[in-house]
């Protein structure tokens, strides 16, 4: 599975939003408004995944039954681990191809990057564009 979705608290204090997480004891971030707040529990999700990521807990579904204090509120945090792969995964690996010559001498007169097309076929392949 590469998606989930946490529940945090957000508690309003003057114009900032302090975060905490239901399923996670450790993890606490804040914002200067909604936004940047929900911003900041997710990459707080993230930060923590070299942690957690073989053992991340299931997160809690039933949150509605749970009291908050008043003016402060639950909502899903998402965590996408295979879109935060994809942003901070640089490396690359060599791979072979084949293809027959015809094909090849074509690509090479026109001058294309078969990296660059192989990746952009992936992508759409994957439906990653």
């Amino acid at each position: 599975m590469n998606k989930y979705f946490y529940p945090a608290i957000f508690s309003k204090e003057a114009n900032k939003y302090n975060v905490k997480f239901l399923d996670f004891e450790d993890i606490f971030t804040f914002g200067e408004d909604f936004d940047d707040a929900y911003y900041m529990a997710q990459d707080a999700l993230y930060n923590m995944l070299p942690e957690y990521k073989d053992n991340l807990p299931e997160p809690t579904f039933d949150y509605m039954n749970i009291k908050v204090s008043d003016g402060d509120f639950i909502t899903m945090v998402e965590l996408d681990i295979l879109e935060h792969e994809k942003k901070i995964s640089s490396k690359t690996v060599n791979t072979t191809v084949t293809m027959p010559e015809w094909l090849k001498n074509m690509a090479d007169t026109k001058g294309l990057n078969f990296s660059k097309v192989l990746q952009d076929g992936l992508k759409k392949e994957l439906n990653l564009l």
